[in-house]
């Protein structure tokens, strides 16, 4: 198990004062925000990235992409995510191949050693939510997560 439990594993999270988390929506950016670091700790204890994790993810689940929908899917500044996957085709996980009905673009897909690499992250990926939502039962979580769904379905 990662021992990532905070953003910075030598320093706690500074506490958030009550009226702070009394306001619904700066209590779910503080979660987003230290669950965001358990995934990136996980991650970077195992030598790899929660970022390429999720653009693998995005792109098996969802076949040949453009750099822009991938972009848009996985909620990546478009010039942060060229530095991502130019790594990921220079390692070998990820093919960029011409868009055969516009030149312009290119079409982006999973290699079988992306998929090897995906498959490695989904472990860590599984510890780390474990971690980031221990406080709450599988109920709980199951719970959450549908009405995390709920909301973000009502702002996009």
């Amino acid at each position: 198990m990662s021992t990532a439990a905070s953003p910075d594993p030598q320093k706690e999270p500074e506490r958030a004062s009550g009226a702070l988390l009394d306001v619904p929506v700066f209590a779910l950016v503080r979660l987003g925000r230290l669950a965001h670091a358990v995934v990136r700790g996980a991650f970077a204890d195992a030598g790899l990235s929660s970022r390429t994790h999720f653009v693998l993810l995005c792109l098996r689940e969802d076949g040949r992409l453009s750099q822009r929908e991938l972009a848009d899917r996985v909620s990546m500044d478009r010039s942060d995510l060229v530095k991502v996957l130019d790594h990921l085709e220079h390692s070998g996980h990820l093919r960029r191949e011409p868009d055969p009905h516009d030149r312009r673009r290119h079409l982006l897909s999973i290699t079988p050693a992306g998929e090897q690499t995906l498959r490695r992250g989904e472990d860590l990926l599984t510890e780390a939510t474990q971690q980031a939502l221990a406080g709450l039962d599988a109920e709980q979580q199951t719970q959450l997560h549908r009405l995390t769904l709920q909301a973000l379905a009502t702002l996009t």
